[in-house]
């Protein structure tokens, strides 16, 4: 069976694959990090936000996005969801923790490190909520 995919569907797919291969190949290096446990979550999320990148973009065509807005949707998903994995392993690298302290625990960057990674996670975090909330309502608008 073979899957038609629209041009963004397919942009998608191919941002998605390739998270995806990004988050395997961390994995086996998680422990180069200077904070481990953090590698371990941009590990766990580049593999988890690459399928589910993937998934969006072979349901794609099946949203009803207007053409202004599925440009914007498809974009703030994209970027959103890589640049997540982007923060996190900048945060990995670097022992920046203040914007995620859970994982970040006894690690700390400078003072341009931690500003660094709280600006990426932060605005990756509003593009990611935006892209995901108008792929949803453009399923909905196809119901």
């Amino acid at each position: 069976m073979q899957i038609a995919l629209s041009p963004a569907g397919r942009s998608l797919v191919v941002t998605g694959a390739a998270l995806f291969l990004a988050g395997l190949v961390q994995g086996a290096v998680i422990d180069l990090h200077a904070n481990p446990r953090m590698a371990l979550s941009a590990h766990l999320d580049a593999v988890q936000s690459g399928m589910a990148v993937m998934i969006a973009g072979i349901l794609w065509s099946s949203a009803r996005i207007g053409e202004r807005m599925e440009a914007a949707a498809r974009w703030a998903l994209a970027v959103g969801m890589v640049g997540l994995w982007l923060g996190l392993t900048l945060a990995a690298l670097t022992g920046a923790s203040e914007t995620l302290p859970m994982a970040g625990e006894g690690y700390a960057g400078t003072p341009a490190a931690e500003a660094v990674v709280g600006l990426i996670v932060l605005a990756s975090s509003g593009a990611l909520t935006l892209g995901w909330a108008l792929f949803l309502w453009g399923l909905f608008r196809a119901r």
